[in-house]
């Protein structure tokens, strides 16, 4: 069967990459006492443990690391023994002569440690397509080639070019990567973080590293999944493997390079991959729930954080923090300013609870000082239990150094802090953090009590601060998606458009516009479409003076502009004047304008503020959500936010935070606080319709959306959408 075929059928990767990944025997071609990545394969495989059968194949030796040694990959099938996979230790022009002959074997997987193939000119770019197609034509599941291979620590087995790490420590953690270096080196990094599978992944002429997460994704000793990419060779299929990631729980952390042209460039020379828009890949990653971070050490820790809590996860981004320093109070106050996370103020229950721990002067504050007196072996446990009962807290974060060159004396007092971490954890849902402040390691008492209970220790406080972001921002999406209720409504709403809008038709106007918004729940201006004046003058007394009076025609979209727009009209006198006068306006501008009527609409109270919501369109990456302070904001500062939609409550939350002029809907110089939550619930709404709408939608934008006070919502004032044309 092609590889092809396989790849398209039912059969997972789990299943596909088996002899791959979990091979009962390895022939070893290119196997060497002295050449280190030839001896380096079975020294590899020999230190894990490998259960199954090792092949050396060398025509020069008779024995390697004690091991039977074989001329060829033929004579190891003549000496009736199996080969499931084949590690070629040996020059680029002798990998398509052994993968010919190992393809009439039945050999099924294959790994390559050569370079000089995709990332080495165009001869090399064709020996690539070369080995490609053989590969695909033969069914040979292959990795690489330029790559280090792999390491599966969970089933004992590698075929990985270079030393395998001195302390192997088994976990839930699995990672992929395109540079084998990184690779080595998240191996190496002494982090203790606890692997399940390392895997290279190179060139990718065959296997690649969706191939990779998804063969994680299906294996039960992989809980958490880091990858490093230059570039995803299969957008299609990471968006397919990203849902069924965040469905089932595994989260992706993603170091994804190519933000800076010179990435772009080293990325193409490197491994023949072609880097793409970022802006665009990284509001996809967000779509997807794929958790982007930016180096190394941010993944380490995010990776930690979420392999140590498994499911446990927080319910909001209400952090209570605890420490024995008022500096770090400060310092984790900074460091916050930019992510998620909030510090709610003490309930009054729990200020009293304080007051009886600690002295006088200790102000029962989030994040708290807890040192008192300095005995915290006498009030620790009780500070960190009353912080862990705060009904508003989503997470508790234990701000305390413990580095490995503490004295004794200080490592047992530490060790009190500790040891209450474990017990209140074992009392509450509630995920408990505890983070020492630098990277220099951790004291290893310290570290094997949190260890034991499964209680999360991160090291550097803007690594902690920003794995906390993450975990908070995976929780949330989580919560918040639900694609099979969507995809069912999108179909019940596509056959109510298909009634409402006429075919072939290109823009909307407001009315028809509006129609759509408040199919979902988008609060609009209360507006009769009227075709006569006494349908106007009925309409205006049943909303009630003053009125406004708007032409609606699909030729006319700027419609100030077009002066066919009469604000504040008092009484019917004046509406009647209004209503003739602009539509002499509306013909005069074009004879040929077609007019639908005249919208009669309620003349809206003032807002706290004026916003632009609306969706643009990219016609390779789908739908994104735009919000922005109306006016020189959006016009001339270019003072906007954007997310890729279905958005979630934190998705919708950051599009309002991370414009420059958010102070001015949080209560700016006496005006009051707007209404954040009708704002959050209309970014969601537009997210929505812009899912249900992609594959007809070219704009859409409601401009101006009135924001008023705390509790008093939002009003779509007025509203445009573009159709792609037939």
């Amino acid at each position: 069967m092609g590889l092809e075929k396989m790849k398209g059928g039912s059969i997972s990767d789990y299943q596909r990459l088996k002899y791959l990944f979990r091979p009962g025997s390895i022939a070893v071609v290119g196997a060497s006492e002295r050449s280190r990545p030839g001896r380096q394969v079975i020294e590899n495989l020999q230190r894990l443990g490998f259960v199954g059968k090792i092949f050396p194949v060398n025509p020069r030796y008779r024995e390697v690391m004690g091991l039977p040694c074989y001329p060829s990959l033929k004579e190891v099938r003549e000496s009736g023994e199996e080969i499931e996979m084949a590690a070629f230790l040996l020059g680029k022009d002798k990998i398509l002569p052994l993968l010919e002959e190992m393809a009439d074997f039945g050999v099924k997987a294959g790994w390559a440690f050569a370079s000089g193939f995709g990332e080495a000119g165009e001869e090399g770019k064709n020996l690539q397509r070369r080995l490609s197609h053989l590969c695909t034509e033969k069914g040979i599941n292959f990795l690489g080639p330029n790559c280090v291979g792999y390491l599966n620590f969970s089933e004992k087995t590698a075929a990985y070019s270079s030393p395998a790490p001195m302390e192997i420590r088994r976990g839930r953690i699995g990672m992929v990567g395109q540079s084998g270096y990184l690779c080595m080196a998240v191996a190496n990094s002494g982090r203790k973080l606890g692997f399940s599978l390392v895997c290279s992944t190179g060139n990718e002429a065959v296997v690649d590293s969706t191939d990779c997460i998804s063969y994680m994704l299906d294996d039960p000793h992989t809980g958490v999944i880091m990858a490093f990419i230059e570039q995803f060779r299969n957008p299609e299929k990471l968006r397919l493997i990203a849902e069924r990631a965040y469905r089932i729980g595994k989260p992706i952390i993603l170091i994804k390079v190519g933000r800076s042209e010179m990435a772009k460039r080293v990325a193409m020379a490197h491994t023949g991959a072609l880097a793409g828009s970022d802006d665009v890949q990284d509001a996809l990653f967000k779509k997807m729930g794929i958790i982007r971070v930016n180096d190394l050490d941010e993944m380490f820790e995010t990776a930690m954080l979420f392999s140590k809590l498994k499911e446990r996860m927080p319910s909001g981004n209400n952090i209570f923090a605890i420490t024995l320093s008022g500096g770090l109070i400060s310092l984790l106050a900074d460091l916050s300013e930019n992510t998620s996370i909030r510090f709610p103020q003490w309930s009054e229950k729990g200020k009293e609870k304080v007051r009886k721990l600690l002295p006088d002067y200790v102000e029962a504050a989030n994040p708290l000082d807890a040192w008192g007196y300095g005995r915290i072996d006498e009030t620790y446990q009780e500070c960190l239990t009353t912080v862990a009962d705060e009904p508003e807290a989503d997470l508790v974060f234990i701000s305390q150094d413990v580095p490995g060159g503490m004295a004794t004396d200080q490592a047992e007092e530490y060790s009190v802090v500790a040891e209450s971490a474990v017990r209140v954890a074992a009392k509450t849902d509630k995920p408990i953090v505890m983070v020492s402040n630098t990277s220099s390691g951790f004291h290893p008492d310290i570290e094997s009590i949190l260890d034991k209970a499964g209680v999360p220790l991160l090291q550097g406080t803007r690594e902690a601060l920003s794995a906390v972001d993450h975990l908070i921002y995976y929780s949330e999406f989580r919560r918040s998606i639900n694609i099979e209720g969507d995809r069912e409504k999108a179909e019940r709403r596509k056959v109510y458009f298909d009634n409402l809008i006429e075919d072939n038709r290109h823009v909307l106007t407001e009315y028809e516009s509006k129609r759509v918004f408040r199919s979902y729940g988008i609060p609009c201006t209360e507006e009769y479409l009227c075709k006569h004046p006494e349908e106007a003058v009925k309409a205006a007394e049943r909303i009630g003076y003053p009125v406004v009076l708007k032409v609606m025609s699909p030729h006319i979209q700027h419609k100030t502009d077009a002066r066919v727009v009469e604000l504040g009209i008092k009484d019917e006198e004046e509406l009647l004047r209004a209503y003739s006068e602009i539509l002499v306006r509306a013909h005069k501008s074009d004879s040929e304008t077609r007019i639908d009527g005249v919208l009669c609409q309620q003349m809206a109270e003032e807002p706290v503020a004026e916003a632009i919501a609306g969706v643009i369109c990219d016609p390779h990456f789908g739908p994104a959500v735009v919000f922005g302070l109306g006016g020189v904001f959006v016009e001339i500062l270019k003072d906007r936010s954007l997310g890729v939609p279905p958005l979630s409550r934190r998705e919708a939350e950051k599009m309002i935070d991370s414009i420059k002029g958010r102070k001015l809907l949080e209560g700016y110089r006496g005006r009051p606080p707007a209404d954040r939550e009708a704002l959050i619930d209309v970014l969601i709404k537009v997210g929505k319709l812009a899912v249900d709408w992609q594959e007809r939608i070219e704009a859409l934008e409601i401009n101006p959306l009135f924001i008023y006070p705390e509790g008093r919502g939002v009003l779509a004032i007025d509203a445009l959408f573009v159709l792609k044309e037939e």
